[in-house]
């Protein structure tokens, strides 16, 4: 199933502001939403009900009821006792795992298979931990990733990059200045982008041509600071590995 938030992401280029209102209100009171009536939004909102029907429609539901069903299956999925933290941790990756399976990354395949010349960067520790993980497995299949670290390094190496080329752009919320400048850039010079981000609605996400998501849990250390869970993005580059492998099996490039 396909989560609000990717098809925000995959429809943004057609919402307004008003439609921009309306998600915001739902993303942030999604248990109260489940079962809403849509008199009750609109004035929530101060929209008219047929606003929120164009908004649902916009991202392929044939109306709000239908779009309810899918935010009510969408949150029972999501439902983790918080009480029990390593419960959603687990939950969480295992989720995660399921998506990443699930979606079709032959396009991404044939553009590494395709490009020439790959690069890579994330935008901090861990992010950039993943992209040493992404190096090392397609070193094994032939494919180099170009990675650099810093702003000046990313500038560098965007200015020859072209049409022929692959990148990818790690980052956990998608809307640091550095990751979304730099994909701008890369568009604006044709150049293939994939991002792999937190699912959410993001800027990152909106601008690059394929998405790749991670659930991320929050944890809190014995200081009180909130830190989110990042092992996913070695989940899912691992099976993004394992999928462009099948890609060359199928291709009969592997003996």
């Amino acid at each position: 199933m396909v989560r609000l938030e990717e098809l925000v992401n995959q429809n943004y280029h057609r919402l307004n502001e008003n439609d921009l209102l309306i998600w915001r209100y739902i993303q942030s009171h999604k248990k109260e939403c489940q079962n809403i009536a849509i008199e009750d939004l609109a004035h929530k909102c101060c929209i008219s009900r047929t606003t929120i029907s164009r908004f649902t429609q916009k991202l392929s539901f044939r109306g709000f009821r239908e779009f309810k069903v899918h935010l009510q299956m969408e949150y029972a999925r999501e439902k983790v006792d918080s009480d029990n933290l390593v419960d959603e941790v687990c939950e969480n990756y295992i989720q995660c795992i399921k998506t990443a399976k699930s979606m079709d990354m032959s396009e991404i395949c044939e553009h590494i298979y395709k490009a020439r010349r790959l690069f890579a960067f994330g935008t901090g520790e861990s992010q950039r931990a993943a992209v040493g993980l992404l190096k090392r497995l397609f070193l094994n299949v032939k494919r180099f990733f170009i990675t650099v670290h810093g702003k000046s390094e990313i500038d560098m190496a965007i200015e020859d990059l072209g049409p022929e080329d692959f990148a990818m752009i790690i980052s956990l919320s998608g809307e640091t200045d550095l990751a979304v400048e730099s994909a701008k850039k890369l568009k604006a010079k044709g150049v293939y982008t994939v991002s792999i981000t937190r699912l959410s609605e993001n800027s990152l996400a909106r601008i690059c041509d394929q998405n790749l998501y991670i659930t991320a849990s929050y944890l809190m250390n014995v200081s009180g600071i909130l830190v989110e869970t990042t092992g996913m993005y070695f989940n899912v580059i691992e099976i993004l590995g394992a999928r462009y492998i099948a890609y060359l099996n199928d291709k009969e490039v592997l003996s």
